[in-house]
């Protein structure tokens, strides 16, 4: 009962003087790791971009992995959404969003001829091009754009006010879309070291919906207290676990 009511207040302290957070431009580099069962390699390298200002944020995730049999495997997603000040936390609103990927091979990419504009070069999340790729692939290049909203949740989310454990579900708004969601679980204080350097973070694990379903796929991420930057963001996929850490 206790545990309850200090919820409730928490949820409460939000219904006034709410107010958007300004991310001033930024851009984040990642590695991007793979495991499956003795396989432990590194496969990419990614930088989010981020930016928000009033209500309007935009967030980009640009990647290219390392020659991986044979092929170069791209993603490329946007994000851009309207922040509604909301209890407990803002409404957001998608008003734009896309993910690509490509997988040229490795031959075809370093010779400088590969066109990543040729509808059968690349297959994105609005259904255009005709590369061959899984409805499973797919949809982890949508919750993949639809992650970057969390970018400015981990800087809007009162982490010190919050009960280990507790949980809660952000709605998301697709303008012509079905509407979504995203389940934040919040895990208490941690630490995580990112290329030698450790950080005090909050650990925090989310699920996105993907056509009004749960995924089924949560993300840990371990979210820097002081920038408010994940420095680890994992996933365990069907086809290995995926890691993305925090390269500078």
């Amino acid at each position: 009962m206790k545990r309850d009511l200090l919820l409730v207040f928490a949820l409460l302290s939000f219904l006034f003087g709410k107010a958007q957070v300004n991310i001033p431009s930024q851009e984040i580099s990642y590695d991007v790791h793979y495991h499956w069962g003795l396989i432990d390699v590194m496969i990419a390298h990614g930088t989010v971009t981020l930016e928000s200002s009033g209500d309007s944020f935009k967030g980009t995730l640009d990647g290219s992995s390392i020659p991986w049999d044979g092929r170069v495997f791209c993603v490329s997603d946007t994000l851009h959404a309207t922040m509604t000040p909301a209890s407990p936390y803002s409404k957001e609103t998608v008003t734009y969003e896309n993910g690509w990927y490509l997988k040229p091979k490795v031959t075809v990419y370093r010779s400088g001829h590969f066109n990543p504009t040729d509808p059968a070069n690349y297959k994105n999340i609005k259904g255009e091009g005709s590369l061959d790729a899984s409805a499973n692939t797919m949809e982890a290049i949508t919750v993949t754009a639809d992650m970057l909203g969390m970018f400015y949740y981990f800087h809007e989310f009162d982490f010190e006010s919050m009960t280990e454990g507790s949980s809660f579900t952000l709605p998301i708004a697709v303008a012509g879309g079905t509407p979504q969601s995203v389940k934040v679980t919040y895990n208490g204080k941690s630490s995580y070291t990112a290329t030698g350097v450790t950080y005090p973070t909050y650990s925090v694990e989310f699920e996105y919906s993907y056509n009004g379903a749960m995924t089924g796929y949560p993300v840990h991420a371990e979210v820097a207290t002081n920038s408010r930057i994940p420095v680890l963001l994992s996933a365990s996929l069907p086809v290995g676990k995926v890691e993305m850490i925090y390269a500078h």
